[in-house]
């Protein structure tokens, strides 16, 4: 948008000072034979012929003027697919979003497989993961509202799980190649779904203290998630970008003073 701005401003400058600069024609030069503007003015008096020589002129100017300055702009991306035909892709902003937001559930995930092995499920990084810890909305008062009950926002949380689960599903979704296709028929989003799938079976393999089945459905998950992983542009679950937390806050993207 700043960009656009500058240009259009530029722009405008330019066609003042063509204006200024701009020379008056006179009968005594007239219009080549053959030219836009001799069959424009023919049969015309010395003034009209003065003013359309001048408009003529402030027209080439804008068109080579606005030539330049698009020239020189950048395109937008290549979007990633129907869904944001003519704008910028979806994938890049999702990465920037959601990267940091996966890793970090992946990271609390498989550092549920030590208890998992062992058949702890009451171990502080199994209780981790699936607990509602994370600040999800924060408490506030509404701006512009009278004092009472209605006016103030409650702090909500959310699980590692829950956050997992949605910022899969949200970067997943950015991979789909046609605006028509809804979200359930993405690629990655159905790869997500099956590792949603079987993380909830080892939910209840856990619940249910079957050690055996909690080990097969955690080794399920992971395969599951590799296949997403690999998918979504992100490494697989045996590297060492797993083995710590993540950053989770979503890097500013500028354009000189210009920042989202």
């Amino acid at each position: 948008v700043l960009s656009s701005e500058r240009s259009l401003r530029l722009l405008m400058s330019l066609l003042c000072i063509s204006l200024a600069a701009a020379p008056s024609y006179s009968s005594a030069v007239p219009p080549r034979a053959g030219s836009a503007l001799h069959a424009a003015t023919a049969g015309r008096s010395p003034a009209a012929v003065a003013v359309a020589g001048r408009r003529a002129l402030l027209d080439a100017v804008a068109v080579s003027a606005a030539g330049s300055i698009l020239a020189g702009l950048p395109l937008a991306a290549s979007a990633s697919g129907g869904a944001t035909a003519g704008k910028y892709t979806t994938i890049p902003v999702a990465k920037r979003r959601y990267f940091g937001r996966v890793k970090q559930g992946v990271f609390e995930f498989l550092n549920m497989g030590g208890a998992v092995e062992k058949g702890d499920f009451k171990s502080q990084p199994v209780t981790a993961f699936f607990s509602q810890t994370i600040v999800s909305t924060s408490a506030r008062q509404k701006s512009g509202c009278a004092m009472s009950d209605n006016c103030k926002v409650k702090e909500e949380y959310s699980s590692r799980w829950e956050d997992l689960q949605l910022s899969m599903f949200l970067l997943g979704n950015a991979f789909r190649l046609d605006s028509g296709k809804p979200p359930e028929k993405v690629k990655q989003v159905k790869e997500a779904k099956a590792f949603f799938s079987e993380v909830e079976k080892l939910q209840r393999a856990m619940r249910q203290n079957n050690a055996a089945e909690a080990k097969a459905r955690f080794a399920s998950a992971t395969n599951a998630l590799d296949v997403y992983l690999n998918d979504v542009e992100l490494p697989p679950t045996v590297d060492d970008v797993y083995s710590s937390k993540a950053d989770t806050k979503v890097p500013s993207l500028c354009q000189g003073s210009f920042c989202v």
